[in-house]
Formats: C-alpha cells, structure tokens, sequence
C-alpha cells in the first residue's frame, strides 16, 4: 500500500500542482513522482524555493520527471480537428527548467547555473511517438465516444439535456498541411449548448467545439500511459480520471461481450465438436494440424473483423451463412457448362480457334467444385464445417 504514486496534473485555482495535496503525498507514499513542464516547475519553484526542492529530490522525497513533449488538439477551418504530440524543436528538458527559472529570476547566468544544477538529479519523460496511433484508435471506438462525449459536455454545463440515442461519429476526410484532419458528427444540438453555458458561465462562456473533448480523450489514453509506465497509481483532473475509468470500462466489457459471443457460437456451430484448446490440449489435434488450421482460418477471422461491435455474432453469421448468392439464383448445376462455353466461344472468335473450346472443355472437366466457390463467393460456414468441425468431431457425433 502506498509504495507509488505519479501526479501529473492536480489543480488548485490557477496553480498547475496542489502543493499541499503534493506534500500530503510525500508524507504517506515512499515514492512520489511529479510530472512537470514550464507551468508547474514555475509552482514548485515558488512555493519550495530552489535549496529546497533540489532537497527534496535528493532526499529521495521527490522524484521530479520533466516533460519534453505533450499531448495538444488542433481545430482546422471547416469543423474539422487532429490531434499530435507537440515539443519545441531541440529543446531539452534542461531548457525547459532555465525558462521556467527565468520567470522568476531575471539573470542568465543563475538561470544557466539552476538549470545544470537541477538536469543533474532530475530525468526526463516524454510520450512514445506511437501514442497518437492508440488515440487515433480510439475515434474508432464508437461504444467508448458515446459514453465519454457526455461526461465531457456535463463538465462544461451541468444537465445539459442529452439525445435520447446519442450518435458520434469521427471520420478522417482530409489534410491540413502536413495533418490529417477529422471530422466529429454528433446530434447534440450545438446551438442549444452553446445558449445554455453563455447563461451559465457569462463572461466566461466560449462557444463549443469538439477540440477540447478530443484532447480530454487523448490526455485520459496518455494517462494511462503514464500510470503504465510508472507502475504507479495516478494523480490527473477529474475529467480524465472519468475518462479513464470509462475506457477501463470498455475494455473489460467488450472482451466479456467477446467471450460471451464464442460461448455462445461454439454451443450454436459447434455444439458436438470438441473445443480447439481442449482437442489440442488432449492431443487430439496436432501441432502440425493446428498450425494449418490457422493459416485456413485466416478468411473466417478477416470474417470476424468486420462483425461490427454492437452486433451479435450467432445472428450475423446465420445472415452469412443464408445469404442468397448469385449461385443460388441460377436454375441449374447445368449453368456452369453455359458458362465454360462462353469462354470458349470467346477465344474462338478472338482467333484461338479450336483451342477455346478445348480449354472450356479441360476446365468443366478440370474441377466444377473450383467455379461453384467462384460464383457463390465464400461464406464463414465454409470454414467451420470443411476445417474446423472435420479436425474437432467429437466420436459418434458432428
């Protein structure tokens, strides 16, 4: 209990780091870590004074990681926005903490002389460029923008009436400059938004666009980050831990909404077979079996991928599988000579003579169970009753 904890963002009136919440910490948890840039160096500086914050750092007390890079949205013309990592060229950490000393000490060579003392005991932290790709991720998650867009706009104005069905929707439709450019679709009456916070917050309102939510969406993903990074608990805004908690959320209820579906088809498709793990486990099915079985079921799971999310996998695999096909609407099995004829007759009339009919002739020969697939196109049944079921029949039964 109490072994770690990283504060990355806990605000008191216009302080970027509640000092007391930050002291309370130290006195309680054996490791504390604070993440700051130039605003928040500039708090600690004026509440510990250099002599002792470097103190407190070597002490063990503190463990103080500057930030090179952070997390910003971009809003471009056209409602349109994106979302990236943002540093200023060549600027190291020891940069940052010199201009955050000159704010409060006007003299370079002081500044220059805190700033070496300071990189000395203290690190870095930056985010891995590949952050932005799991936030980008993200816009794609329709379950989780429907239940944080609304946490978002309740912060901005309290009971602010919501629609009954919500609907987002982020769409990568352009570029701006060297950006790619997102459009966010909602049916939130902006309009009425914006008329409820103007008599809300007064002076204080701005008009509403969805920048401010996609960079509470990229900050809570970069969070968990941190916390990951760390191994710590976490410290950020309410705002985010709200986010955070609803992507947890998420994740746990798509993988039991996940598991429940295979329970559910495997007692459907597969109820007299034995499962894939069981068989090979038992040794019923091979390593060499089982290494073919996955190359052949590439097709189902690029299948799968395309299920959507808040759909039932049983009902979207019986519509696959009873789909009329082109196949289905031909009168006769006799079509595929009709057929075969067609290209025969084709490259006789292209010069071929003889030899078109002859290949029309060696092809219906050839293989018809090739062509059948070719008109009737692949379904996921294909898969499960010629592989799968073959390999994982339990005796006497499938």
């Amino acid at each position: 209990m109490f072994r770690k904890i990283c504060i990355k963002s806990k605000e008191l009136a216009n302080q970027k780091i509640d000092i007391a919440f930050l002291v309370d910490t130290m006195l309680f948890y054996g490791n504390v870590v604070v993440l700051a840039h130039k605003k928040e160096l500039i708090t600690l500086l004026n509440f510990f004074e250099e002599d002792f914050l470097k103190e407190l750092i070597k002490s063990g007390r503190l463990d103080l990681r500057v930030r090179e890079n952070i997390l910003g949205s971009m809003a471009f013309p056209g409602d349109k926005y994106n979302i990236d990592l943002f540093s200023k060229k060549d600027e190291s950490y020891s940069a940052i903490i010199y201009e955050a000393h000159r704010e409060l000490v006007k003299n370079s060579n002081k500044n220059s002389k805190f700033a070496d003392e300071l990189s000395k005991i203290t690190q870095a932290f930056r985010y891995t460029p590949d952050i932005t790709e799991q936030i980008k991720a993200d816009f794609q998650n329709v379950g989780l923008l429907t239940k944080t867009l609304p946490i978002y706009i309740q912060e901005r104005v309290p009971n602010f009436e919501m629609p009954n069905n919500l609907q987002v929707e982020i769409i990568k439709d352009s570029s701006f400059g060297p950006f790619d450019a997102y459009s966010l679709k909602s049916n939130i009456d902006i309009e009425k938004f914006n008329q409820a916070s103007k008599e809300l917050n007064g002076d204080r309102h701005y008009n509403f666009d969805y920048s401010g939510f996609l960079l509470a969406l990229s900050e809570s993903k970069g969070d968990i980050f941190i916390s990951s990074h760390f191994e710590s608990e976490l410290v950020t805004t309410k705002l985010y831990s709200d986010f955070i908690n609803q992507q947890f959320q998420d994740i746990i209820q798509r993988r039991l909404k996940s598991q429940e579906n295979i329970d559910l088809f495997e007692e459907y498709a597969l109820s007299e077979c034995h499962k894939i793990g069981d068989a090979f486990v038992s040794r019923i099915v091979s390593s060499k079996d089982l290494l073919k079985l996955f190359e052949k079921a590439d097709k189902f799971r690029d299948w799968l991928l395309k299920v959507p999310d808040d759909k039932n996998l049983i009902g979207e695999y019986h519509k696959a599988v009873t789909k009329e096909t082109f196949a289905d609407k031909l009168p006769t099995k006799a079509i595929r000579f009709l057929i075969f004829g067609g290209i025969g007759v084709t490259l006789d009339v292209r010069g071929a003579g003889g030899v078109g009919t002859a290949i029309a002739t060696g092809l219906s020969a050839f293989d018809s169970f090739y062509l059948d697939k070719l008109i009737s196109g692949w379904k996921p049944n294909q898969f499960i009753d010629n592989n799968l079921k073959p390999l994982t029949k339990k005796k006497n039964s499938c």
